[in-house]
């Protein structure tokens, strides 16, 4: 039985892609911060299918002294991970900042994910044909060059609103910058890593969003089923051999310049590192708990 732990797997394309890859006979483990909505998921699918393999478990990726505990549960439930599928995401109207002070938008989507895959790694490599599947977007367009500096103290200007979603942008940046430059340094391994874009939703995405924005957006939107489509391929085709790529309409596209950048890539993944003091990424043994300070 093949089995993936899914971030954000409680709502929107991620609760889709629980769906789909259960009914194809995968054990599901749900990670998300509402432990109400995972549980009412979980039981509405084993009210449908009473021998679904699925469960739940609550995490908030922006709370790094967690994910440590909760990567050590999902290894215990998951000794082997075929798909990681990496889909949490959020959008904040107003920039504000996690607990050690990053903005809250890129400590989530990004730097948590990069935690929890350094962690959960092993587990993947433990497949026959490992999958990371990161939820990237168009959005990656307005990330800019990443401009690490401002992690700390993200400015609050809101001028036509457009700061949050400079922010929003860099974090899916982020996402990208992240799925290439692990995709090299897994090269001469089975495992595949790939983002994507799933398209403008119809989800509690934009409930943050001015409604200016809603209102603009709303026509281009398309479903949530339709959404997931890709990150299900990326996680369960079969003949899937790609690695390292940014995917729309389950097709490989080009993205923005920046997220083809190597060199921003190496500078990100630096940058994720020495915060957290990691000097061997997916190596449990090396595994440092203790987010370095600064």
């Amino acid at each position: 039985m093949k089995t993936a732990l899914i971030t954000g797997g409680n709502s929107g394309i991620g609760k889709e892609t629980t769906r789909a890859l259960v009914g194809l006979g995968w054990r599901v483990l749900i990670a998300a911060r509402d432990a109400a909505k995972s549980r009412a998921l979980v039981e509405s699918i084993r009210a449908e299918n009473p021998r679904a393999q699925i469960d739940w478990l609550s995490v908030d990726l922006s709370d790094f002294n967690g994910i440590e505990a909760f990567a050590a549960e999902v290894s215990h439930r998951l000794p082997v991970i075929d798909a990681l599928v990496l889909n949490a995401g959020l959008y904040t109207r107003q920039l504000t900042t996690n607990h050690a002070g990053i903005e809250l938008m890129f400590a989530t989507t990004h730097l948590g994910h990069f935690l929890l895959t350094h962690h959960l790694l092993p587990n993947v490599r433990a497949s026959s044909d490992g999958r990371i599947v990161v939820s990237s977007s168009v959005a990656q367009w307005m990330g800019g060059r990443m401009d690490l500096d401002t992690m700390r103290s993200p400015s609050r200007s809101q001028f036509l609103q457009l700061a949050p979603f400079k922010a929003y942008g860099r974090s899916k940046l982020a996402n990208m910058l992240f799925v290439r430059e692990l995709a090299q340094r897994l090269q001469g391994t089975s495992i595949k890593v790939n983002g994507f874009h799933p398209g403008g939703i119809k989800s509690d995405f934009w409930r943050d969003t001015p409604g200016w924005v809603t209102a603009l957006v709303d026509p281009f939107l398309v479903s949530e089923a339709k959404g997931a489509k890709t990150q299900i391929y990326l996680a369960s085709h079969d003949g899937l051999r790609t690695s390292g790529e940014y995917w729309s309409n389950c097709r490989v596209r080009q993205g923005s310049p920046a997220n083809r950048d190597p060199a921003l890539g190496r500078q990100l993944w630096q940058y994720s590192e020495q915060l957290f003091g990691i000097t061997d990424f997916g190596q449990a043994a090396t595994v440092i708990t203790q987010m370095k300070a600064g």
